[in-house]
């Protein structure tokens, strides 16, 4: 269920909930977008803007407060609650970043690890092979004759 209506700020429609859905464009035809704003003075303030309301020529574009003005406690306890905000966030990103360095770190160890098996096994096996070949040379070396079976 789409209705469809031109309005001098630009087009508007309904969507499937029944929710009027409003598109505005500033004069110079740049759609409207609706901000909100996290500076120390208008913490959490709404606003709608043009993208070209940020140039030199500020008074040119569209621009307007949606909420009204934040309660002087507001302006106080948000600022430092969006410092911390921060502070923890980068904390996190250390800590996330610290813990993808211990993880390389802990792959490569583990390869080592496993190459150490490897180079273990193949060294047991040579030292086997030594201790078989010592054995058989004291017995040869000793007079040992070989047992001879009998025929019959």
């Amino acid at each position: 269920m789409s209705e469809i209506s031109t309005t001098s700020s630009g087009m508007s429609w309904y969507c499937a909930c029944g929710t009027k859905i409003i598109h505005r464009y500033c004069a110079c035809g740049t759609k409207i977008i609706r901000r909100t704003s996290w500076t120390d003075l208008n913490p959490g303030k709404r606003f709608d803007a043009c993208d070209k309301n940020w140039n030199i020529k500020r008074g040119m574009h569209y621009f307007e407060c949606v909420d009204n003005e934040t309660f002087p406690r507001g302006k106080q306890m948000v600022p430092g609650l969006l410092r911390r905000l921060r502070a923890m966030e980068e904390e996190s990103r250390a800590k996330e970043e610290k813990l993808r360095a211990v993880e390389a770190e802990k792959k490569e160890l583990q390869q080592k690890l496993k190459e150490m098996v490897q180079e273990k096994k193949v060294l047991e096996w040579g030292h086997g092979q030594r201790q078989l070949i010592m054995w058989v040379s004291l017995i040869l070396s000793s007079g040992f004759e070989p047992m001879k079976l009998k025929t019959s």
